[in-house]
């Protein structure tokens, strides 16, 4: 499979609502100059994380794994289907200040 981005985040989420509304509101505010993709694996939330993702971050792609698959397991699911040349793992309770993925890449 061809790499047709630059950079793939990938966030593991689950039941942490606020931080990773947080962490991706800071992803899109700060992250610019570069071809991205954001994957969330969430792993069975039950605080209405999936409908604040799907409904405030329409752009990112949701992996809905409806079990605690465990933090390997969800990222490991991001990986299967991520299309960057680079992937950047991000955790839900980290906020970006800069142009930390831009740098990065």
């Amino acid at each position: 499979m061809e790499n047709t981005l630059d950079v793939s985040i990938i966030i593991v989420n689950y039941n942490t609502l606020e931080l990773t509304k947080n962490c991706l509101k800071s992803i899109f505010e700060q992250t610019n100059g570069i071809l991205f993709e954001v994957i969330v694996s969430d792993n069975g939330s039950t605080d209405g994380s999936i409908e604040m993702i799907k409904s405030e971050f329409p752009q990112v792609i949701l992996i809905e794994n409806n079990a605690n698959l465990g933090f390997g397991a969800a990222n490991n699911r991001g990986l299967k289907i991520e299309k960057g040349k680079y992937i950047f793992y991000l955790n839900s309770d980290t906020v970006l200040l800069n142009k930390a993925v831009k740098i990065f890449f």
